[in-house]
């Protein structure tokens, strides 16, 4: 089963055009914890580095995250090419969570999934600061 998309929004808070690869920017996404399947951010670095990600989990339900490195914004997990970064981490419930890595990557997933599902169906928020 593929992983459900998680719609990346990204905003650049300083210049734009030629500069955005000096400039940090924030990517967001969102997903309703009602259910066990995997959902996946996927987003370009813009040739950053450092990377700030955390997920904020109001829902009643642990979150495990991980980090892959990918080579196209059309990859998915299990894709050759996709590179799991670092160790995954668990946000658990009503907690907020983060983590960081200087791996780098054309680009980024970041895949998140309950091991059960949420009887509250809260949404979930993922948030990813690239830096220089």
């Amino acid at each position: 089963m593929a992983d459900t998309v998680i719609t990346a929004t990204m905003t650049h808070p300083g210049p734009t055009g030629l500069r955005d690869s000096m400039a940090p920017a924030l990517v967001t996404g969102t997903y309703e914890a009602n259910d066990t399947d995997y959902h996946a951010m996927i987003f370009n670095t813009m040739g950053k580095r450092y990377i700030t990600y955390c997920v904020d989990n109001p829902s009643d339900k642990d979150v495990t995250v991980t980090i892959y490195g990918a080579p196209a914004i059309t990859s998915v997990v299990g894709d050759p090419g996709v590179f799991l970064i670092g160790t995954s981490v668990t946000s658990s419930s009503t907690s907020y969570e983060e983590a960081t890595t200087d791996e780098g990557a054309m680009f980024f997933i970041i895949r998140c999934t309950s091991a059960a599902a949420s009887a509250t169906g809260t949404t979930v928020t993922v948030h990813a600061h690239l830096m220089q």
